[in-house]
């Protein structure tokens, strides 16, 4: 296995079938290949420089997730978003994976000022609640839809509050930010993932029936002591998101 340059960046040191289905899934999500149609095998062949089995096997992936179909004597055919339940399909399995997520839609925040971290975050991270954390509110939506696919509460740890005033809405994610104006680096996340009904704020945020289900990411944000930086707890509506995790066979 070798890192290989696709597109102008550099793809880590991962199984190439693996890559290739990154870049091929991004490129689906995109939109890419809503006019022009889904490439052959061939066409994919020559364009990554990777065998037919690689091809195959990058495929079998996107099937997988419900992105692609494959017929023999009618090629590949993209799934419509209906045929996937209406949900957005993102893989969110490393730090890379959740800045393409951020690429991929859009978010609006806003700045709500100084809170206290809540006793149920706080209880289920093992964290002392209250505090002054600096709060944020966001509502994330797909290309092409009005309706919010996941509505955000994030948290600044306190030791950064200075640093959490300045950041810009919109502009970028906020843990990039606060690399940027604090000097610091997020060396790890750790997500913890929950089937939770909505509470009639998020329900409201969402627009969808209060106590519907809904797919709560608990995302914590560490230093490379471990220290907790930011925690975000993202809401997203059961029909309209679904997590998907690649994970690679040893031996």
């Amino acid at each position: 296995v070798r890192a290989t340059s696709w597109g102008g960046s550099l793809l880590a040191a991962t199984p190439r079938y693996k890559e290739l289905a990154d870049a091929l899934r991004r490129e689906v999500l995109d939109g890419v290949y809503i006019e022009s149609g889904f490439p052959t095998e061939s066409a994919l062949c020559k364009r990554f420089g990777v065998s037919r089995f690689t091809v195959r096997e990058a495929l079998r992936s996107l099937t997988a997730d419900g992105l692609i179909t494959r017929k023999r004597g009618s090629g590949t055919v993209i799934q419509p978003a209906t045929a996937r339940g209406g949900a957005l399909h993102q893989p969110l399995s490393n730090v890379a994976e959740i800045m393409q997520y951020a690429r991929n839609t859009r978010t609006t925040f806003e700045l709500v000022g100084d809170a206290p971290l809540p006793r149920g975050i706080a209880q289920h991270l093992d964290l002392l609640a209250g505090g002054r954390w600096t709060m944020f509110k966001g509502l994330r939506t797909a290309p092409g839809s009005s309706e919010p696919i996941a509505v955000t509460d994030a948290y600044v740890h306190e030791s950064l509050r200075d640093h959490a005033m300045q950041i810009a809405p919109n502009e970028d994610t906020i843990f990039k930010q606060l690399e940027r104006l604090a000097g610091i680096k997020i060396a790890s996340v750790t997500q913890d993932i929950q089937a939770v009904a909505a509470t009639n704020d998020v329900a409201a945020a969402l627009g969808v029936p209060r106590r519907s289900p809904c797919l709560l990411i608990l995302r914590c944000y560490r230093n490379a002591a471990g220290e907790i930086l930011e925690i975000s707890a993202n809401h997203h509506p059961g029909d309209r998101f679904a997590y998907a995790m690649h994970i690679e066979v040893e031996g």
